[in-house]
């Protein structure tokens, strides 16, 4: 009896070690294991929101004690300053502090960096309490981001696995915008081909966020698809003219004048925190390098992605490789990344995979990439403790595998990738 029993455990970790094998290794049970990851998940993630930071037992106040909403308590400040008619006072630091302490507390401490265009859907959430605005925005953000992603993927099980991510819950639990800006131009991507004005609407509506509005704009020139820029400017021109319309042009002399204490606050001090920043110039931050340093590092990251999102759309490549491109590059080129808006690398991984399946499936490292991925959820604690940029690595590691798949098509030159594709090849 007792010999026989590390025998069993013997074969019950062999057993154990040949299930895993076959997930990883086999695209049917990797995508069914997704599936019941995804059904065990998204409830948990419903309640998690709509209980735990969208109620609490004191007013304006979740159940962690934390500020009802989070980062959304600046949008419903900013909202409601423009309804009353003080649409200016969010681009006066000290004035928007004093709104957010009298609204939420005196640990309620966020600048405003977005151009009044934003104030539109803002004033739109403060026509209700925080409360219902805040679970309004995650519900409307929600359903939007998993419209596009089923859109994208063509069937809703791979929409619901990409949904269950970590970075979805991250968007939601603070109150972000991120699921609207990846799936504005996710859906733009969707539609460039069949519905150029439309995916220039799409581009356009992301002018909220100019950091990662200028991305497909300048492919667009790039390529010479005209339709779709002419769209995407109409679109720009016409919310500002709307905003003007609605708030005056005063915040948009303040917004102008606030660019400067942007820099100052996100880059140079940091308020936000360095574990927050993902990008490559909050990489070298972090690690205690120079301001300097960091923005050659930036440059150096946003030149290399620029110029390999540009031959990707000049080549011959698939309009699933062309969006992955365009995805992924995107939270490289900005000196600012929040950890929520690392989400664009959502649908580029999983264009990423429509790729692969139309060539023949997913190989080792482009497995490896979506079953880590879901790791981000630990990214901040992560980066604060360890003092390295995991959202950083995954942002260039899902740059990697797009790249790798690229030059697997022949689309870079043969001296990019080359290794790697003889070693598939030979495999």
């Amino acid at each position: 009896m007792h010999a026989s029993a590390p025998q069993t455990g013997r074969t019950f970790l062999a057993g154990l070690r040949a299930d895993l094998a076959d997930i990883v290794f086999n695209d049917a049970r990797f995508l069914a294991f997704g599936r019941l990851a995804a059904i065990f998940l998204l409830p948990i993630t419903a309640a998690i929101i709509i209980v735990l930071f969208g109620t609490g037992p004191e007013p304006r106040r979740n159940w962690y004690g934390e500020i009802l909403g989070n980062d959304f308590s600046q949008i419903w400040v900013a909202g409601r300053a423009a309804l009353e008619g003080r649409a200016a006072e969010p681009y006066d630091l000290a004035r928007h502090l004093a709104n957010l302490r009298e609204a939420f507390g005196p640990d309620c401490r966020f600048a405003w960096h977005y151009p009044p265009i934003f104030l539109i859907p803002s004033a739109a959430m403060a026509w209700m309490d925080p409360q219902a605005g805040y679970l309004a925005w995650c519900a409307l953000s929600a359903a939007f981001f998993l419209f596009v992603l089923r859109r994208a993927a063509g069937r809703m099980d791979i929409a619901l696995i990409a949904f269950a991510h970590p970075l979805v819950f991250c968007n939601l639990s603070y109150g972000q915008n991120g699921l609207f800006t990846a799936g504005l131009m996710t859906l733009g991507l969707v539609l460039l081909d069949r519905r150029p004005r439309l995916a220039g609407l799409c581009f356009g509506l992301l002018a909220f966020k100019p950091h990662f509005a200028l991305v497909a704009p300048l492919l667009l020139l790039a390529t010479g698809r005209w339709t779709t820029l002419m769209s995407c400017a109409a679109t720009v021109l016409a919310a500002s003219l709307a905003s003007v319309a609605l708030f005056g042009i005063e915040p948009w002399i303040g917004f102008l004048h606030s660019l400067s204490s942007t820099n100052r606050i996100i880059l140079q001090e940091a308020a936000s925190g360095l574990d927050l920043n993902a990008s490559a110039f909050g990489a070298v931050r972090l690690l205690g390098g120079s301001v300097a340093l960091a923005w050659a590092f930036q440059i150096a990251v946003a030149l290399m992605a620029l110029a390999f999102v540009l031959r990707v759309w000049r080549s011959g490549a698939s309009p699933e490789l062309r969006a992955a491109a365009c995805l992924c590059v995107t939270p490289l080129l900005s000196p600012y990344v929040p950890v929520y808006d690392l989400v664009p690398l959502l649908p580029a991984t999983l264009f990423l995979g429509l790729a692969a399946v139309k060539q023949g499936g997913l190989v080792a490292h482009e497995r490896l990439l979506i079953a880590l991925s879901p790791l981000t959820a630990l990214v901040r604690f992560a980066a604060g403790e360890t003092g390295f940029s995991f959202g950083l690595a995954l942002a260039l590691a899902t740059f990697a595998c797009i790249a790798w798949r690229v030059g697997l098509t022949g689309l870079l030159p043969q001296g990019g990738f080359s290794l790697t594709r003889r070693a598939v090849v030979g495999s």
